[in-house]
């Protein structure tokens, strides 16, 4: 049975210097950032599920920039920067839709679905002309993987796979062009970026921010890679913690989250192993039911969170049927704010799940995903963020002091300064 790879990828060495906090407060820091790092990136922009058809668009917001995805009549898919060549005025609000034509509010200047100028109100009054190639809509790099659309400002990037590395060799058994949105939400966070990927980097936190979990989840025994520009953690699950009195036994949570989810009755089974064992096979007679198969994922795959972070912003949370993503998406002009965008996929092509609407929140306002299943767990998270954010201004903290179970972080910080010093290309 083939299976994802599944081999020790090399890992950064932890370092024991401080990260400095300007890295998190600096508005010079994220000015830097714009100019060195996101405009040469290749970003998480959307699924092209959300443009099937030809005239289907989304918006990309990225800093000061706002990029439109818009499927051609030839089936590709072309990202073009989201203002008008007249005035600069914005010719979409930030979603999703349809068009035709891209029509300007302000003095009506159209654009066809692939960028070209079609009309302009009394070309006569312009001395200069209407050059068109001119004023076309600006393009950009635009590339797909596993379903998922990335754009890059940076016309000379590498091609996308490239960039990827070995990811989409990793998780190619996952098959995430399959995959259908089932929640979709964005929180803006007081917080930098990076305090946010941060959380969700290390499971050190879940003792204590998450202590709950600990019944069914083993923090103790998560695995940390880096590699190249990315990092991966497999994190065990439906085995409890060693810091749980219930390690080693198949715990009542065990139990209801994962055995009786899957129809297995807890009494047919005589251990951990035992459990992980039948929550495999239990998954694998439910691909036929769902219009998938299961039989190129490992055990592990099937029972433990598969978590990467792709440089710099994407946050993958992979289980067999759902994936949490999560994209840090910095504040334009606050350092000190961000975006979270949460989507909820779920692996069922042969059930046909209706796109949500995008719901907008604000942490500042009391936001909750607990709607969502599983989005207590976010919550918490969400509660420590801006505080964390808070606390770096304190004369007294003057950075990050990480131990070898956030060797992500620090791996990231690697990766991010070989851009800001100009070694990251």
């Amino acid at each position: 049975m083939p299976v994802s790879p599944l081999s020790r990828a090399p890992s950064a060495h932890p370092g024991g210097e401080l990260v400095p906090k300007e890295r998190y407060t600096s508005a010079e820091f994220a000015r830097l950032e714009w100019e060195r790092m996101w405009t040469r990136s290749w970003l998480l922009a959307g699924r092209a599920s959300d443009a099937a058809e030809p005239g289907d668009w989304f918006s990309f917001e990225i800093g000061p920039e706002s990029i439109l995805v818009v499927r051609q009549r030839d089936g590709s898919l072309a990202a073009r920067y989201n203002v008008c060549m007249h005035r600069g005025n914005r010719l979409r609000e930030p979603g999703r839709g349809h068009a035709e034509r891209f029509a300007c509010s302000f003095h009506g200047w159209q654009y066809g679905i692939d960028g070209a100028l079609l009309c302009a109100h009394d070309p006569e009054s312009f001395p200069q002309g209407l050059p068109a190639e001119r004023l076309r809509l600006r393009p950009l790099r635009c590339e797909s993987w596993g379903g998922f659309v990335f754009v890059n400002l940076d016309p000379d990037a590498e091609p996308l796979r490239d960039w990827l590395e070995e990811v989409p060799e990793q998780l190619a058994p996952y098959h995430f062009e399959e995959w259908s949105i089932l929640h979709d939400v964005c929180l803006e966070v007081p917080c930098n970026w990076k305090t946010s990927l941060d959380a969700f980097n290390e499971a050190y936190h879940i003792a204590a921010t998450h202590a709950w979990t600990l019944e069914f989840t083993d923090d103790v025994h998560t695995r940390y890679e880096c590699f190249g520009r990315h990092s991966r953690m497999i994190f065990p699950e439906a085995q409890p913690s060693p810091r749980h009195p219930g390690h080693g036994t198949v715990t009542p949570a065990l139990a209801d989250l994962f055995l009786k989810r899957f129809g297995i009755d807890p009494a047919s089974v005589a251990s951990v192993a035992e459990a992980r064992a039948a929550i495999a096979e239990a998954t694998r007679r439910q691909g036929p039911l769902l219009g998938c198969d299961f039989s190129e994922l490992s055990e592990s795959q099937l029972n433990d969170d598969f978590h990467y972070t792709l440089f710099p912003n994407v946050t993958l949370n992979i289980h067999a049927q759902f994936t949490w993503v999560f994209t840090h998406r910095p504040h334009p002009t606050d350092p000190n704010r961000m975006y979270f965008d949460f989507l909820n996929l779920v692996r069922a092509p042969a059930h046909r799940i209706p796109r949500p609407e995008r719901e907008r929140l604000r942490v500042a306002d009391g936001a909750s995903l607990a709607h969502i299943p599983g989005g207590n767990v976010i919550d918490e998270d969400m509660y420590n963020l801006p505080r964390i954010q808070a606390g770096m201004s304190s004369r007294a903290f003057e950075g990050l002091h990480l131990g070898t179970q956030e060797v992500r972080i620090r791996h990231f910080h690697e990766v991010l300064m070989g851009y800001l010093e100009g070694a990251g290309a």
